[in-house]
């Protein structure tokens, strides 16, 4: 298995990503329109993600099982915090039984590890699903900090 940085020829398959993740979640509008994605906004988007945060993915045999998306944000109240956001961490269903998911949460880490050394984030976060298989971050290091609810309609 090779975790690597995502490239703009990966565009394509980290697309089909992000739909079986959306239809994983559990907000029911997002699950409905995940199909609905605008192609080129998408990958403008993917493209800004590349330059100011970090797309991994996890393959086998040059077969994508998984990614890890994450973007650098300020703090909306001391801007000049930045912290690294995880936005996406997804592994194919069939492939959760194995390394990919814990593969692409260690090289997650180093890098926000050496960006928090060299002063360009100042921490970075991860988000779980309340239904997400991933049930103890705790001993690598993690602390939970808030939990996040949603109201009305799921």
């Amino acid at each position: 298995m090779l975790v690597r940085p995502a490239t703009q020829a990966d565009d394509d398959h980290i697309i089909d990503c992000l739909r079986k993740f959306a239809e994983e979640q559990p907000i029911s509008k997002l699950k409905a329109e995940a199909n609905q994605y605008n192609d080129h906004h998408v990958r403008k988007i993917l493209d800004a993600i590349r330059q100011r945060g970090v797309i991994l993915i996890a393959e086998i045999d040059s077969e994508i099982t998984g990614l890890l998306m994450a973007v650098v944000n300020p703090d909306i109240w001391l801007p000049q915090i930045k912290i690294m956001n995880e936005l996406v961490w997804w592994v194919h269903p069939e492939h959760r039984n194995s390394s990919a998911g814990l593969r692409l949460l260690k090289e997650y880490t180093k890098i926000c590890e050496k960006k928090v050394k060299r002063k360009e984030i100042h921490t970075f976060t991860m988000t779980l699903l309340e239904d997400s298989p991933v049930t103890n971050i705790e001993k690598r290091g993690w602390s939970s900090i808030e939990t996040n609810y949603v109201y009305g309609v799921k």
